[in-house]
């Protein structure tokens, strides 16, 4: 590896546990967290993102201080992995 060679930022991510239990069930928080293990994502549970409206309304976090959302979680974990790939 050279002097300036170009490292891979580790991800880091955000979820509210009020919005991955409205719409996470337990077999997308377990592709969740293998995502979160095979990729190295850094990851803080937050009781509250302060996005109130739109975590009744849709699945979301914060991927690197980005907000992401989708209609079903399975488009977020998608979304999560396109962003971090």
């Amino acid at each position: 590896m050279g002097l300036f060679s170009i490292r891979k930022k580790t991800a880091k991510l955000q979820v509210c546990t009020n919005n991955l239990n409205l719409f996470f069930d337990d077999e997308m928080i377990e592709e969740l967290e293998e995502l979160i293990d095979e990729k190295g994502i850094i990851t803080k549970e937050m009781d509250c993102l302060d996005y109130c409206e739109e975590c009744t309304c849709q699945p979301h976090a914060l991927l690197n201080k980005k907000y992401i959302y989708a209609e079903k979680p399975e488009e977020l974990l998608n979304i999560i992995k396109e962003i971090i790939s």
